[in-house]
Formats: structure tokens, sequence, C-alpha cells
């Protein structure tokens, strides 16, 4: 479901121009690597890479800011409700030995 969600909002920032040709990374086709090359090509000079990991930067993007972001890039309200209630609303329940506890997050 995730992916389907995903690749929906991907074709809409694609279609109404939110992407820039200039970005690279988390886009299908468009990987830093790629980009590394073309600036080579381009520059023809030598290029010097420090990488960093960022993965645990999305982590720490609030739910709420996420959320109003994306009503600014005007997706369809009922999909702003799914993510939020998936996002901000959401509850678990884990089975210990016949027992339910409910988790929310």
């Amino acid at each position: 479901m995730e992916l389907i969600v995903r690749d929906f909002i991907m074709e809409h920032f694609f279609t109404h121009g939110f992407y820039s040709d200039k970005q690279y990374g988390f886009i299908k086709g468009r990987s830093t690597m790629l980009l590394l090359l073309k600036i080579q090509l381009d520059l023809g000079k030598q290029i010097d890479v420090i990488y960093t990991d960022f993965e645990k930067a999305f982590d720490k993007v609030s739910d709420h800011a996420l959320i109003n972001k994306l009503r600014a890039y005007v997706l369809d309200d009922t999909l702003i409700q799914w993510l939020q209630d998936v996002l901000c609303n959401r509850i678990q329940r884990v089975g210990i030995n016949g027992f339910l506890m409910m988790v929310f997050s």
C-alpha cells in the first residue's frame, strides 16, 4: 500500500512540476551517483565527494509539519486524511499470551 501511495504522490509532483531537473536522489532513475557522473562530464574536472548518511534525519520530521507541507502541494484531501491517520492517529495492538496491549503513536 505504501508503494502505491508513494507512486501516486511522486506522479502528482512530476505532473505539477514540483521537481527540478536538478533534483536527484529518491527519484527512480536519478541516483546521486548519476548526478556525480553528470557533474564530472559537464565540468570535465575531478570531483571530491563526502558521503553522509541522513537515514535517521527522516525520523525527525514532524508528522504534522509533513501533512501541512503536503496540503501546500494540493494533494487530494482524502489522501491527506489517510496519511494523517497513518502517521498521527495510528494504534497498534500486540497480543501476548491471549492479552491484547494497545500502543498509540
